[in-house]
């Protein structure tokens, strides 16, 4: 592979991650909203003192978001592997052609992990799921 080639191939790569951080976004933001809806729910519930339907009702409303956002992470997560592989795979098309240094960056970075975004990540998931579902069903008034 020519360097042009290579240049304008990893360009368009990174184009079509950039474009991706959008959805991304949108997807983040839509599962922060649903916690706090699903929070929400259950302080209502709580301040109404409803029947045990309407616990089951909104705790299973509650499983749902956080079945919803476990999957938008995987979905988040599997984008930026996946751009991770694509740069890998143009790395080795590329013979002796080096990629650019942030995409050997990126790829050295999702290839590591992220411990810290991991743990931000499950906190905020079993953290909301906890905040919806625990209320309704563990009496604090005592």
């Amino acid at each position: 592979m020519d360097i042009i080639t290579s240049v304008t191939t990893e360009i368009a790569l990174w184009e079509l991650f950039q474009s991706t951080r959008g959805a991304n976004t949108t997807a983040f933001l839509s599962g922060i909203i649903a916690i706090w809806v699903a929070a929400r729910f259950s302080s209502v519930s709580v301040d109404k003192n409803v029947n045990t339907l309407a616990k089951v009702i909104v705790s299973v409303f509650a499983l749902g978001v956080f079945a919803m956002w476990l999957n938008l992470g995987n979905v988040v997560g599997n984008t930026f592997a996946g751009h991770a592989e694509a740069l890998s795979a143009l790395d080795a098309a590329n013979g002796n052609i080096d990629i650019g240094p942030g995409s050997q960056a990126f790829i050295q970075s999702i290839n590591q992990g992220n411990p810290i975004a991991m743990f931000g990540f499950w906190a905020v998931s079993v953290g909301g799921l906890l905040i919806a579902i625990l209320p309704l069903w563990v009496n604090s008034s005592k």
